[in-house]
């Protein structure tokens, strides 16, 4: 099967065998985990003798070789969708400074326009209570029509009405924008949690197999390896130099 008909057919199966409680979470980057675990697949195939010699099952293997397959497409289609949602977070970015601008110029020109009216202030007050992104949307369109509404105060201050039609359309365009940011959070969080439960179920059956590959070749240090994290490998290992030098760069005490 290919790696999507894996997954199509492994989705149900991994949503329901992992709780939300019991997802994992990788300590490498995920592409850098499914490379080595198809490596160590690779290897396992070709000493499957040898591994159920000792009771390791061969279905598992093909297990493990669909799950990671199921894996691969969950990152790639949450990494669609993160890429998504941070297009549309900087789109947002991009263009709130001049929503703002407009909103504050429509708030101050009206408060000097509408100052002999005290129930088109309260309005007024009232837009301005809210601090969020969709009430910033709202204050938008409402100062659009507000303003619309009474033209002729505002033009008696030489207000440009075009600013009034302009919040309009823009208080429609950004809560389009406002709405693919929120709804690119709600599913990148979706399509997260898939990619760490296939993560989660396909570490149970790697775990599994790396145990018996480590085991089986343990008098065959290189061989052993084959079963073992290289990222991790080098990790340690830079994390035990930088440790060594470390000490090395600390002054012996003076004896006096």
């Amino acid at each position: 099967m290919s790696e999507q008909e894996n997954y199509d057919s492994s989705l149900e199966e991994i949503q329901a065998s992992v709780k939300n409680e019991g997802i994992k979470h990788c300590s490498m980057p995920v592409g850098m985990y499914i490379a080595e675990i198809k490596s160590i697949i690779h290897v396992a195939k070709q000493d499957l003798p040898q591994l159920i010699s000792v009771g390791y099952q061969s279905e598992k293997l093909e297990k493990l070789e669909i799950l990671t397959g199921a894996l691969t497409v969950a990152l790639s289609i949450w990494a669609t969708e993160a890429t998504s949602k941070a297009e549309a977070l900087k789109k947002w970015q991009e263009n709130a400074p001049a929503m703002h601008d407009l909103i504050r110029d429509l708030y101050d020109n009206m408060r000097f326009a509408f100052r002999n009216h005290k129930d088109l202030i309260q309005i007024l007050d009232e837009i301005n209570e809210g601090d969020s992104n969709s009430d910033s949307v709202m204050d938008l369109a409402k100062l659009g029509r507000l303003g619309n509404n009474h033209a002729e105060l505002l033009t008696a201050i030489g207000y440009e009405m075009t600013q009034c039609s302009k919040a309009l359309s823009e208080s429609e365009r950004m809560g389009a924008i406002l709405a693919e940011v929120n709804g690119s959070f709600y599913v990148d969080d979706e399509k997260k949690v898939i990619r760490d439960k296939s993560y989660t179920l396909v570490k149970r059956y790697a775990d599994e197999l790396k145990d018996y590959g480590k085991f089986v070749f343990r008098k065959d240090e290189d061989h052993a390896q084959l079963y073992t994290s290289k990222y991790l490998r080098n990790k340690k290992s830079e994390y035990r130099k930088n440790k060594e030098n470390a000490a090395a760069d600390i002054p012996e005490e003076t004896i006096s």
